[in-house]
């Protein structure tokens, strides 16, 4: 779909056939008004009065003289009418690649914002009849990530690709248009919800697809948001931001997916940029404190370290819980500022303590992406004179399926310096034994999810013991999360756990204290446990 962006707008050959025309008839007037002149005035007649006058002159050289001066003349001037005409066509042809660069991207080669309303209120105005109008935005998920992992030529050759797949897939009758970074948007006409619904499935599947650049094969997935014109609005700016608030939703829902704009969308992205915002503030006025629960063993109920937990207290809502406003941290880019607060926070609280405890950290998947994550964390531990031996990294299973490569060279960098690793909720994801094999695990944590069911439900016994026998031949320490009650912690130390942690251990709290070990905490005859 090409439809005019200014209806009045001339092409280049149009503009230079005009001019054409114009010097043209300015050319014939000269020489009709220079004919009518010669016969009004008789120039015949008086050439010849001239050479009866100077018989010695030969009247042929005098009209062979003024043809050839009229023959040079007009020459020149056909010259310099050809010379116009080059300039002409050079000017104007780079007037309209200077508009076309002003109306397109220069990576992608497609439309850009400008361009991309121009054509909306166009179709808009065009849908009089009342033919909706499907207005997609989409944005790449944790590209920017992406780019800080791999070179920049990468993260380009990647966008003229999805460019590519969205031009393919809106078809003759579509039009797609780059924003900026990576921002597309995509026009549909004739497309209600239904239709829509149906399309962006395939489009995001087909974005998903590996794409091979130089000797390496990389994905990237997409989440978009769709409004229709006409229906959620009749001008572009309208459409656009809707599907943008749509975009929104869709992300903090589930990436990799698409929403809908709906009435009250606009409260609801709202409030979560406000939420956002606050959360940023906090962050940046080191309001976010940890907190720390104990890691105990099984075998005497004593703390051996605590994991870090993030606490926030809003100023006026209150304790936020974590499962709130981490996946906020995360989406907003704002998780690795909050993880390394906290971590210096804590590094400043147990460097000193007696016995040495070690920390328990949770590294979010986005951090994996960063190169610099062990000399960042090596640095703050030297700033607090906290030994590298007695932190533990922990990541979940996600960590892993995200790129499981650059999480490699980033644990192994952390286990070089001693730092312990940990493979977090295990059971809830998709670690294979591969990876388990591959990757520098010291310990396995099982998820509370099944931790919370053995003593009533044998399939989760049966699971757990299942987990525990595994890790234990892989060399592993295993780590019981969520127990909460003194049957649970037996049981668990008879199927041969080694740590556990939970409220029946005690909850998280802002400062590392002493604790003395539960009396119920250990089984009668403990079974053999691997050290912690």
């Amino acid at each position: 779909m090409t439809p005019p962006v200014n209806q009045t707008q001339l092409s280049v050959d149009g503009q230079v056939s005009r001019q054409v025309r114009r010097d043209l008839m300015i050319f014939t007037g000269f020489i009709a008004a220079g004919f009518i002149l010669s016969v009004n005035l008789d120039v015949i007649g008086l050439l010849y009065a001239f050479a009866g006058a100077y018989e010695n002159l030969q009247l042929s050289k005098v009209i062979g003289t003024i043809i050839v001066a009229c023959v040079g003349l007009t020459l020149y001037i056909m010259t310099r009418y050809h010379a116009h005409v080059r300039d002409l066509r050079s000017r104007l042809n780079d007037e309209e690649r200077s508009r076309r660069m002003a109306m397109h991207d220069q990576l992608t080669g497609l439309p850009n914002r400008r361009h991309l309303k121009g054509v909306l209120n166009w179709l808009l105005s065009e849908s009089g009849d009342g033919r909706r109008v499907g207005v997609v935005m989409l944005n790449l998920d944790r590209f920017r990530a992406f780019n800080d992992a791999h070179s920049r030529p990468v993260g380009d050759e990647v966008l003229i690709n999805v460019g590519r797949v969205l031009n393919v897939r809106a078809g003759v009758d579509g039009f797609v248009a780059r924003l900026e970074s990576d921002d597309f948007v995509v026009l549909m006409p004739g497309m209600g919800e239904d239709e829509l619904m149906d399309w962006l499935s395939a489009t995001l599947t087909a974005i998903e697809a590996p794409i091979v650049i130089g000797q390496q094969v990389f994905t990237v997935s997409a989440t978009a948001g769709a409004a229709i014109g006409l229906v959620d609005g009749r001008d572009a700016e309208t459409l656009l931001h809707r599907a943008s608030l749509a975009l929104r939703r869709a992300k903090d829902a589930s990436r990799g997916w698409f929403a809908f704009f709906k009435t009250g969308m606009d409260e609801i992205v709202r409030q979560r940029a406000q939420f956002e915002s606050d959360l940023w503030t906090a962050i940046r006025n080191d309001e976010i404190a940890p907190h720390f629960q104990p890691l105990v063993h099984l075998r005497d109920g004593k703390p051996r370290g605590y994991e870090i937990l993030a606490r926030w207290t809003h100023p006026t809502r209150g304790p936020i819980p974590p499962d709130q406003f981490i996946p906020v941290a995360e989406a907003s880019g704002a998780i690795a500022d909050m993880t390394m607060n906290l971590f210096r926070k804590a590094c400043r609280e147990a460097a000193g303590l007696e016995g040495g405890p070690h920390l328990s950290l949770n590294v979010s998947p986005l951090m994996l992406q960063d190169e610099q994550l062990p000399q960042k964390l090596l640095r703050i531990m030297e700033e607090h004179n906290f030994a590298p031996q007695r932190l533990e990294v922990e990541l979940t299973e996600a960590a892993l399926v995200t790129d499981i490569a650059a999480a490699r060279t980033i644990l192994m960098a952390l286990r070089e310096q001693g730092v312990r690793i940990a493979l977090d909720n295990f059971g809830t994801g998709h670690a294979s034994l591969t990876q388990l094999r591959l990757l520098p695990f010291d310990k396995l944590k099982i998820d509370r999810s099944f931790v919370r069911r053995i003593t009533t439900d044998a399939e989760a016994a049966a699971l757990v013991r299942a987990a525990i026998a595994m890790a234990r031949a892989l060399g592993l320490v295993v780590v019981a999360e969520g127990v909460e009650n003194a049957d649970q912690a037996r049981m668990l130390a008879g199927m041969g756990c080694d740590m556990a942690q939970g409220f029946h251990f005690g909850r998280a709290k802002a400062s590392v204290e002493p604790r003395a070990p539960k009396a119920d905490a250990a089984p009668a005859e403990p079974a053999a446990t691997a050290t912690a």
